[in-house]
């Protein structure tokens, strides 16, 4: 299984790409939307996206707008998480195109039984 992780801050996706890669997770990472972008558009799979929301140069609303105009970034499940959460955050995901949102605090552990539902 192939990961991208996108989040700006540098401990959270070094935390969450060890315990992914402990479980035998590949872990692409990227610090914001943009990064994000460039990395559907370069890689050829991705299983999913676990996208943060709020993020320097490019937010994560934006950046699932842009990944599901890419060919590979159509059907790829994306997992938006923030700590704000409220009904019209999800509402907001939804519209973006993400397939879910999610509200931190999370473990790993705890990312990866929630992810189960959209990687077979």
């Amino acid at each position: 299984m192939r990961i991208l992780f996108v989040d700006d801050t540098r401990d959270t996706r070094e935390m969450f790409s060890m315990a992914f890669r402990f479980k035998g997770i590949d872990t692409v990472l990227a610090g914001d939307g943009r990064e994000a972008v460039v990395a559907v558009r370069d890689v050829n799979h991705f299983d999913a996206i676990i996208m943060d929301v709020e993020m320097p140069n490019m937010n994560g609303w934006d950046a699932v707008r842009e990944i599901r105009l890419l060919q590979n970034g159509q059907s790829v499940p994306i997992i938006m998480f923030t700590a704000y959460g409220n009904g019209e955050n999800l509402a907001k995901a939804l519209a973006s195109g993400a397939n879910d949102l999610w509200h931190k605090p999370l473990l790993p552990n705890e990312m990866l039984a929630r992810l189960e539902k959209y990687v077979a």
